[in-house]
């Protein structure tokens, strides 16, 4: 441990696996209080077990599909370390509806986990974080924003470039209160996600990647820890891609 992160309160959503549960494991590495979000108890109560519940780890269960306000989540971390200089925003989910199949309550439930609930809980912790000197706000986009999407519904696609234009948005809005706002960019990574994917678009996704394979969600954490570190005290509005070489911005 270095301790890049030693005393800072962090939120990671969809802390419980995949790029999420890499990044919490980095900032509890790098001396941090990790509040993570999950979707039910179940996968919390596993991932504090998995992880090793300490006094620097709690979580919390929240639907985001359907409770996207984020205040909830604020203020449990708030409870929970009476701080707040972090948030990740990395909750998200898939679709695999075509644009023909596309129902408006598929549209509806990918928005809002991938957009509208970052947007609430960028603003909530906002709030806190202005209070307190500043902080650092981090949204995981995809390669799917920039590409359009090989694997994925338009929904998908469109609520990620949704959340690069916040990222730029919220970047403008909260550099008076000290409050950073970034977006890491991941091409298709070794998760839970994309474990299901035919083996048929695994390959033509790995041709197209001059690396010539899928990433691994510690490749994610190196870019998480800087963003959030005082490292990056004069970033804010930026996206990192991470993708092998498969868009190059």
């Amino acid at each position: 441990m270095t301790g890049r992160l030693s005393g800072k309160a962090a939120v990671v959503t969809g802390g419980t696996r995949g790029i999420g549960r890499a990044i919490t494991e980095a900032f509890l590495a790098e001396g941090a209080k990790v509040t993570i979000v999950g979707t039910d108890e179940q996968s919390i109560g596993t991932a504090l077990a998995d992880i090793g519940e300490s006094e620097r780890l709690g979580g919390i269960a929240t639907d985001f599909s359907t409770d996207f306000s984020g205040s909830a989540v604020i203020a449990e971390a708030l409870d929970n370390y009476s701080s707040l200089d972090v948030l990740i925003n990395n909750a998200g989910i898939g679709s695999f509806q075509g644009p023909f199949e596309l129902t408006s309550d598929e549209w509806e439930r990918v928005f809002n986990v991938n957009l509208t609930a970052p947007f609430f809980l960028a603003r909530e912790a906002a709030r806190v974080m202005g209070e307190n000197g500043g902080g650092s706000i981090v949204n995981i986009s995809s390669i799917a924003a920039h590409t359009g999407g090989l694997a994925g519904s338009p929904a998908y696609a469109a609520s990620k470039a949704g959340l690069l234009g916040l990222t730029k948005s919220l970047a403008r809005h909260f550099g008076d209160f000290g409050v950073r706002v970034n977006a890491i960019s991941p091409a298709d990574i070794e998760t839970d996600m994309t474990a299901g994917w035919s083996q048929d678009i695994r390959h033509k996704l790995i041709t197209m990647t001059p690396l010539g394979r899928f990433g691994r969600a510690d490749e994610i954490t190196g870019a998480a820890v800087f963003l959030a570190s005082d490292e990056a005290s004069y970033v804010t509005g930026q996206t990192l891609g991470i993708n092998g070489g498969a868009h190059m911005l």
